[in-house]
C-alpha cells in the first residue's frame, strides 16, 4: 500500500506529467488490491465478509477502467520520448541555436559593411550633384537643373533608406533590459518632434504612461514612428490632434496612439506593418516604409501584439500591448540553459 502513496507524491511534485490520469488509476488499483491483502490477513480474527466482497468489486472496477485508459493512451505513450531520445534532441537544438547565432552575426555583419560601402559613393554621389548645382547652376537650362534636384533626391532618399534598414537589423541585438519610464520617453520625442508640432499647429494629450521593462532605444522607436506618422498623415488645412493612452490589464499594459489624420482603409490594416509597405506616394508623404514594420518587430519580440483600427477621413487609433513581464528569446535561452 506504500506504492501508491509514493506514485501520488510524485504526481504532486513533479507538475506537468503525462498520462497523469493512468497514474491515478495504477495508484488506486495498487491501493485496493494491498486493502484487499489486509482484509484477507484481518478475516483471521474478524470475518468481515461483506466488506471483502465489497473491496474485491471495486478492485475489478478499477482494474477494468484501467485496462481501458491503457487501451485508450496506449499509442500517445509510444510517443513519449525517452531521456536518450531528449537529450538527442536538445543536442540537435543547441547546434541549430549555434548555427542560428552565427548567421545572424554575419548578416549583421553583411548589413554593416554592406550600409558603409553603399553610403559612401551616394554621399559622394550627392556632393557632386550639389557642388555642380552650385557651381555651374546660373548656366544650366532649367530641366538639366531639375535633373540634379531629381538626382539628389534620389540619393538621399538611398541613404535614408539604407540607415533605416541598419536600424531594422540591429532591432533585439541588446537584451540588457531595465526599468523604463514611458512619460519621459514620450516626453522626450515631443520635444525632438517641436519643430513638426509648431509647423502644424498640433495639439497633443498624454496620459499618464507607465514604467516597463525593456531596452530605451527598442521602444522608444514605437512611439517615435506612431508619432510622427500621426503628424505626417493628416489632413492639410486641419491641425493635427494626438492623443495617448495607457491602460493597466491583468498581465499586461495596452497603449493607444490616436489622431484625426487621413485614416487607413480596412484593406491595408495588415498591410501597413510588412516591410516597404507604403499606401502613398513619396511625392505625398515622405518615407521609407518601415517605421511600422519596425513597430510590429519590437512588439512582437516584447511578446506583445499591434493592431489598429481606423475610419477613412476621420483618424487612426494604433493599439499595442507589452507584457508586464518582458521574456525574450534570449532569455528563454538562459533560463533553459540554467535549468
Amino acid at each position: 500500500m506504500a506504492i501508491p502513496l509514493v506514485l501520488i507524491r510524485f504526481i504532486i511534485i513533479k507538475k506537468g506529467v503525462p498520462l497523469s490520469g493512468v497514474f491515478w488509476l495504477f495508484g488506486a488499483f495498487i491501493l485496493l488490491c494491498g486493502l484487499t491483502h489486509l482484509l484477507d490477513a484481518m478475516m483471521f480474527w474478524y470475518p468481515s465478509y461483506r466488506i471483502s466482497a465489497l473491496v474485491r468489486f471495486l478492485t475489478g472496477i478499477v482494474s477494468v477502467m484501467t485496462v481501458i485508459a491503457l487501451i485508450r493512451y496506449f499509442n500517445e505513450a509510444l510517443g513519449l520520448r525517452t531521456s536518450k531520445e531528449y537529450d538527442r534532441e536538445l543536442t540537435y537544438r543547441q547546434l541549430a541555436l549555434q548555427e542560428l547565432t552565427r548567421s545572424n552575426q554575419e548578416l549583421q555583419q553583411f548589413a554593416y559593411v554592406a550600409s558603409h560601402d553603399l553610403q559612401s559613393p551616394l554621399k559622394t554621389i550627392a556632393n557632386y550633384l550639389t557642388l555642380l548645382e552650385s557651381t555651374y547652376g546660373s548656366q544650366l537650362e532649367p530641366d538639366a537643373q531639375r535633373l540634379i534636384k531629381v538626382s539628389t533626391s534620389a540619393a538621399e532618399r538611398m541613404r535614408n533608406l539604407i540607415s533605416d534598414l541598419l536600424e531594422f537589423s540591429r532591432l533585439g541585438n541588446d537584451v540588457a533590459l531595465s526599468p523604463l519610464d514611458l512619460n519621459d520617453i514620450v516626453a522626450e520625442i515631443m520635444l525632438e518632434q517641436q519643430a513638426e508640432i509648431q509647423a502644424t499647429q498640433a495639439t497633443t494629450d498624454v496620459g499618464p504612461l507607465p514604467t516597463v521593462m525593456g531596452h530605451r532605444t527598442d521602444v522608444k522607436q514605437v512611439f517615435q514612428n506612431l508619432i510622427s506618422n500621426s503628424l505626417k498623415y493628416r489632413h492639410p488645412d486641419v491641425p493635427p490632434k494626438l492623443v495617448i493612452r495607457a491602460t493597466e490589464e491583468k498581465d499586461q499594459y495596452r497603449f493607444s496612439v490616436s489622431d484625426n489624420g487621413i485614416g487607413i482603409e480596412p484593406q491595408y490594416s495588415e498591410r501597413v506593418f510588412q516591410l516597404f509597405q507604403r499606401l502613398h506616394g513619396r511625392n505625398q508623404y515622405s518615407g521609407t516604409g518601415i517605421g511600422l514594420a519596425t513597430c510590429k518587430k519590437v512588439v512582437t519580440m516584447y511578446g506583445g501584439r499591434i493592431w489598429l483600427e481606423s475610419t477613412v477621413g476621420v483618424g487612426t487609433t494604433f493599439y499595442f500591448t507589452l507584457p508586464k513581464v518582458v521574456r525574450t528569446l534570449h532569455q528563454y535561452t538562459e533560463a533553459d540553459a540554467l535549468n
